[in-house]
C-alpha cells in the first residue's frame, strides 16, 4: 500500500484536547455559561478514534494475535495506572464522607462496573439518567465515556487488522467488502443514535450502539489520510476547513440541546472536529495564524494532561457538593484549582512514570496485559471491601444505622396480644418504607402479618401532587397492587395508606424555592387534583369498606427545609442546602398543610369510618418542629423518617392499631 502520509506527533490536536476537556470542567462547574459544553466529549471521542487508529497503523503486525495484544498492552499502561488511583482514592473518600442514601445508592456500583469498562451500562441499568440530579452526586458517573471507549477499543482492532490485511486482496468482494466496512458501520450507528435519541435517550447517550459513528469518524478519517487523501490542498481549502471546525465545535459547545443528544446536536461538535484535524495536518497550515493559538504550549501542555483532568474534575466537583457545597464563586474557583493540583501531580508522578519506565516497556506485550487484567480483579475486590464496610470506616454520624435507617429492624419486646388471624397491608410511595421499623416492631410484638408495597412517587391519597391518572406507570402499579391485596385480605383486616401528603421544601439533592412551592400548592390546578385524589380515593375506601376491611391513611407529618443527613456532620454544616435549618414553625406547617387536612376531612364526612392517623402531633410537641429530637433524628433528610423517629411513633400507631382490632371483635 502506498502511503505518503507522514505520520507524527500533531501538537494542535493536544490543544484540541485541551479546548475539549475545559468546556466539560466548565459545563459541569456552571452549566450556564457553557450550556453545550457537555459535548467536549463528543470532540474527544472523534480525537481518539484518529489516535487510536493512528496507534494501531505505526505499530502493524501481520500476526493478529500479537497485534491486538501490542495495542492492549499500550492502552493498559497509558489508561490503567493513573485510573485505578482515581478510583481507589475516590471510593476511599466516599466511604469516608458521602452517607447511604437513595442520592448515593448507585455510587458503589458505577464504581465498581467503571473497573471494567461497564459503567455506562450501569448507569443504564440503575436508570441514572446523564441530566438526572442524582449524577450530580456519583463520583464515578463519567467514566461512562471511558468505559465507550474501551468497548470501541474491543471491536475495533479487529476492524482495522482486516482492513488492513486484506482490503488488496486479489478477491474483489472480500477487498470491497472490508473497504467499507467502518463507513458502512458508521453509518449504521449514526441511524441507530437518531432512532434512539427519541425512543430510549439513556441508550442513545450512554452505550456505544449509538457512539460508535463518533469514534468511527476519527478512525475512517485517519484512514483517508494513511491513504494520502484529504491531505494535499491549497492554503485556503485549509484555512476554510479551520473556519468550518471552530464554528461547528462553537456551536456545539453553546447551543446543544440536553433533551436532542446525540442526534442531532452532537453532529456539529463531531464533523467540527473532524475540520480541525483535516487543518490540522495540513503542511501550508504552518505558516497561520491559528497554528500559534494551537500550538500554544499551555494549551498543548493541557492536552497532555487532559486525561487525569478529566478523571479528577468530576470527582472533585461531587465531592465539593457533598461537604462545603459547590455553588459560590469561590468553592466553584477551589474545585476547578484543586483538579488542576490533582490533574498535574498523577500526569507527572503516575501516568508519565508508567508511560516512561523501560522495565515495564521491555516485558512482553502478553505479561502487561495479563498483570493488568489481574490488578483490575485485585482492585475489584479491595474497592468492594471497603464499599461494604462503609459502616464501619464512615465519618458520618448516620453510620449509626439503628437510629438513621428506617429499616426492618427485628425486636425482641412481646405483647400479651395475639393477632397474627390479621394483616396489615401497607400501600404508597417512599413513605410506606420509611415505616418498616415501625412496622416490623409491630409484627414482631403482636405477630400481626405485615405486606408493605412501596413505589416511589407513587402516593396514594396523597392531595398535594397530580392525581394518579396523570402517572399511567404509577396507576398500572398502584391498580396491580389493589387487586393483590383484594385477593387476599378478610374482613377486619387494614389497609394502610401511607404516603407523604406533604409538600416537599427540599429534596436530597436540592432545597426548592418557597414562593414556588407555596403558589403550587395554592394554585387552581392543585385545587382541581385534590378533589380527582378525594374522588378517586372515594372509590377506593368504598370498594374496601364493602368487604369489611378497615382502611387507616397517616394525616402530613411535618417537612423541612433541609435534608438531615446531610447537614449533621462536621464536614457539611456549611454546605449550602443546610441554610434552611432543621427546624420550622409548627404555626407555618399547620397552614401548610391545611388543604390535605381538609380534603382528609371531607372524606371522614362520606365515610365516618374512615381512620386517619395524625402523627403530626407527636413529631412535633412544641412551637417549633425539630428534625432532631434531642441528639437522635426523628427524619432521615426533609420528610422520611427516621428509624428513630418510627421508635417515637410505634407507641401511639400501636395502640391506634390495636384499637382498630379490639373494637372489631367486639
Amino acid at each position: 500500500m502506498t502511503n505518503t502520509y507522514k505520520l507524527g506527533y500533531i501538537k494542535s490536536i493536544d490543544s484540541l484536547r485541551a479546548f475539549a476537556v475545559l468546556s466539560v470542567m466548565l459545563y459541569h462547574l456552571y452549566p450556564k455559561a457553557l450550556p453545550g459544553g457537555f459535548t467536549g466529549v463528543d470532540v474527544f471521542f472523534v480525537i481518539s478514534g484518529y489516535v487510536v487508529s493512528s496507534s494501531l497503523f505505526k505499530n502493524y503486525n501481520s500476526n493478529f494475535f500479537k497485534f491486538t495484544l501490542d495495542f492492549y498492552s499500550r492502552r493498559i499502561i497509558r489508561l490503567i495506572p493513573v485510573f485505578l488511583v482515581f478510583v481507589l482514592f475516590s471510593t476511599l473518600i466516599t466511604v469516608l464522607f458521602i452517607p447511604s442514601s437513595w442520592l448515593s445508592d448507585t455510587i458503589n456500583k458505577t464504581g465498581l462496573a467503571s473497573l471494567f469498562g461497564l459503567s455506562n451500562f450501569a448507569l443504564v441499568w440503575y436508570n441514572d439518567g446523564y441530566f438526572s440530579p442524582r449524577i450530580e452526586f456519583n463520583p464515578f458517573v463519567h467514566t461512562w465515556s471511558l468505559a465507550v471507549e474501551e468497548q470501541f477499543y474491543i471491536v475495533f482492532p479487529l476492524i482495522f487488522f482486516l482492513w488492513y490485511k486484506f482490503q488488496s486482496s486479489s478477491k474483489k468482494i472480500i477487498s470491497l467488502g472490508l473497504r467499507y466496512l467502518l463507513p458502512l458501520l458508521l453509518v449504521l450507528s449514526l441511524i441507530y443514535s437518531y432512532y434512539e435519541t427519541s425512543a430510549n435517550p439513556q441508550h442513545a447517550f450512554y452505550l456505544l450502539f449509538s457512539r460508535f459513528w463518533e469514534l468511527a469518524l476519527g478512525a475512517f478519517l485517519f484512514k483517508l489520510h494513511s491513504s494520502n487523501k484529504l491531505v494535499n490542498h491549497s492554503t485556503n481549502i485549509n484555512k476554510l476547513f479551520l473556519l468550518t471546525g471552530i464554528i461547528l465545535i462553537t456551536i456545539g459547545f453553546v447551543f446543544s440541546k440536553s433533551n436532542s443528544f446525540p442526534f442531532p446536536w452532537a453532529i456539529a461538535p463531531v464533523f467540527g472536529t473532524v475540520f480541525m484535524i483535516i487543518a490540522f495536518v495540513h503542511k501550508s497550515y504552518q505558516n497561520s495564524l491559528f497554528l500559534k493559538v494551537f500550538e500554544n504550549p499551555f494549551l498543548t501542555y493541557i492536552g497532555k494532561i487532559s486525561y487525569s483532568l478529566y478523571l479528577w474534575h468530576w470527582a472533585i466537583y461531587v465531592f465539593f457538593r457533598w461537604t462545603v457545597g459547590l455553588q459560590t464563586i469561590t468553592q466553584m474557583i477551589c474545585a476547578a484549582l484543586l483538579t488542576i493540583i490533582f490533574a498535574v501531580l498523577s500526569y507527572h508522578f503516575v501516568e508519565n512514570y508508567f508511560l516512561k519506565n523501560k522495565t515495564l516497556h521491555r516485558m512482553s506485550s502478553w505479561k502487561i496485559v495479563l498483570s493488568g487484567l489481574l490488578l483490575l480483579a485485585l482492585s475489584y475486590f479491595g474497592i468492594k471491601q471497603l464499599f461494604s464496610n462503609q459502616t464501619t470506616l464512615s465519618l458520618s454520624v448516620t453510620k449509626n444505622q439503628t437510629v438513621w435507617y428506617p429499616y426492618p429492624y427485628p425486636s425482641t419486646q412481646k405483647s400479651e396480644k395475639d393477632f397474627s388471624s390479621h394483616t396489615i397491608f401497607v400501600l404508597g410511595d417512599s413513605h410506606t418504607g420509611a415505616y418498616s421499623t415501625m412496622l416490623q416492631q409491630l409484627k414482631d410484638e403482636y405477630k400481626i402479618n405485615v405486606f408493605q408495597y412501596s413505589s416511589g412517587g407513587c402516593g396514594v391519597a396523597d392531595f398535594h401532587s397530580a392525581n394518579i391518572s396523570k402517572n399511567p406507570s404509577c396507576l398500572n402499579y398502584i391498580n396491580t397492587i389493589l387487586k393483590e391485596i383484594e385477593e387476599k385480605a378478610k374482613p377486619n383486616d387494614i389497609l394502610f395508606l401511607a404516603s407523604l401528603r406533604m409538600v416537599r421544601f427540599c429534596d436530597q439533592y436540592a432545597v426548592f424555592p418557597l414562593n414556588d412551592v407555596l403558589t403550587k400548592l395554592h394554585s387552581k390546578e392543585a385545587n382541581e387534583n385534590r378533589q380527582i385524589i378525594v374522588n378517586e380515593t372515594s372509590t377506593l375506601i368504598q370498594k374496601f369498606h364493602k368487604k369489611n376491611i378497615n382502611v387507616l391513611i397517616d394525616a402530613p407529618k411535618p417537612t423541612f427545609f433541609a435534608p438531615a443527613f446531610r447537614c449533621s456532620d462536621w464536614f457539611n454544616k456549611s454546605n449550602p442546602i443546610c441554610k434552611g435549618e432543621l427546624k420550622v414553625e409548627r404555626d407555618f406547617l399547620e397552614q401548610t398543610r391545611q388543604p390535605v387536612i381538609n380534603a382528609l376531612n371531607t372524606l371522614q364526612s362520606k365515610f365516618p369510618s374512615l381512620i386517619v392517623w395524625d402523627p403530626f402531633p407527636i413529631l412535633c410537641p412544641n412551637d417549633t418542629c425539630f428534625a432532631y429530637d434531642n441528639e437522635k433524628p426523628l427524619f432521615f433528610d426533609g420528610d422520611h423518617l427516621s428509624a428513630h423517629g418510627n421508635r417515637v411513633l410505634y407507641p401511639s400507631f400501636s395502640k391506634l392499631i390495636e384499637s382498630i382490632i379490639e373494637d372489631k371483635k367486639q
